[in-house]
């Protein structure tokens, strides 16, 4: 298993001399803690997300910042968790995609979505009741664009006329598009059409089970890479005495906020109750199956259960509960330390 981390535009100081000095400083130490990725959202003109609160924490130019950071870190690589690709034309990502592959030497890995806020795309003149229907046509053009040879490509929503990105893919290497879904149609479109599924932490470990086994036959039907990246909302600390009492508060706001915003998850019956019902639950009750929590050995027992369970090949954790940049770096580097180890592959 490989581990991802966030990177957040909270340690982002624009009053600072050196504005991003704290966001590099913190993704060398990442690097340097062993994690393989760091990952960012994509939200267009908002100056409030559901991560973010009041705060907006995902870009809204993911691709330049990315370039900047992988430009601080050689080993790590980075990837948008989820870029709004039909809010863009996908020969202008082949060709900043291709650009940022040959300055990071291949560490920049697509994550890709439809998104789900009207005027992300309608701000821009792009329609958002067919974005599904551009993203598909998106995720054909896109390895065809990568791959920087002659192509033509005829669609409903793209055309294109024997047309070749510049530069070429680095050592030839197109990059991976992973595709974010948390309904069970776009599962099934991840499956026919990308080469990965980014796993929503509103999903239930036990439900995810069947799912998995779904993706990953439509995959190979298809003849597609299924690599699986989960995502799970961690806090860990040295005792369990030692856990924030609201870490669970902080954990139903943030997902209400997703839902008042428009993305409507699939969740298990115990979660839609104490997310949008009020149903009182304790942390040992909500967390089995939905979130990362505990001393180390609770962390590794959990995480345990999900490589039994479905097995992926990447962790992305999100600190949804512990949204202070200092804790969440905390609870990194004890992560890191006691329970990275026991999962690590190469």
């Amino acid at each position: 298993m490989k581990f991802g981390v966030i990177i957040n535009r909270k340690m982002i100081e624009r009053r600072a001399s050196d504005p991003y000095g704290r966001l590099f400083s913190y993704l060398g130490e990442m690097e340097d803690l062993g994690f393989d990725l760091g990952w960012c959202g994509h939200h267009r003109f908002s100056d409030r997300t559901a991560f973010g609160g009041d705060e907006a924490s995902e870009p809204s130019a993911p691709l330049p910042m990315l370039a900047a950071l992988m430009a601080r870190t050689s080993r790590m690589k980075f990837c948008t968790n989820i870029f709004l690709l039909p809010s863009r034309h996908p020969l202008e990502i082949a060709e900043e995609i291709n650009t940022i592959n040959e300055m990071a030497n291949n560490r920049f890995i697509l994550g890709a979505g439809i998104g789900y806020k009207p005027d992300e795309f309608e701000n821009c003149g792009w329609d958002f009741k067919s974005r599904a229907k551009r993203f598909e046509e998106c995720l054909e053009i896109l390895p065809l664009a990568m791959k920087g040879e002659p192509f033509s490509y005829q669609g409903k929503h793209f055309t294109v006329d024997d047309v070749t990105v510049v530069p070429p893919p680095l050592r030839g290497q197109v990059p991976p598009i992973w595709i974010g879904a948390v309904s069970e149609p776009a599962m099934k479109r991840a499956g026919r059409l990308g080469d990965g599924w980014l796993i929503s932490f509103a999903e239930h470990l036990i439900e995810l089970e069947e799912k998995v086994a779904t993706y990953k036959a439509i995959a190979a039907e298809h003849g597609r890479p299924s690599t699986l990246a989960l995502m799970r909302d961690l806090h860990i600390a040295p005792t369990r005495e030692q856990l924030d009492p609201n870490f669970l508060p902080n954990i139903i706001k943030v997902w209400q906020s997703y839902d008042e915003l428009g993305s409507k998850a699939d969740r298990d019956a115990l979660a839609s109750e104490v997310m949008f019902g009020g149903k009182q639950v304790t942390l040992d009750e909500f967390a089995p199956n939905r979130a990362v929590v505990g001393t180390p050995d609770d962390c590794i027992r959990e995480i345990g259960r999900i490589r039994d369970a479905i097995d992926p090949e990447w962790f992305f954790i999100t600190p949804t509960g512990v949204p202070e940049p200092e804790r969440q770096i905390a609870e990194l580097r004890l992560f890191a330390k006691e329970v990275m180890p026991h999962f690590r592959t190469d």
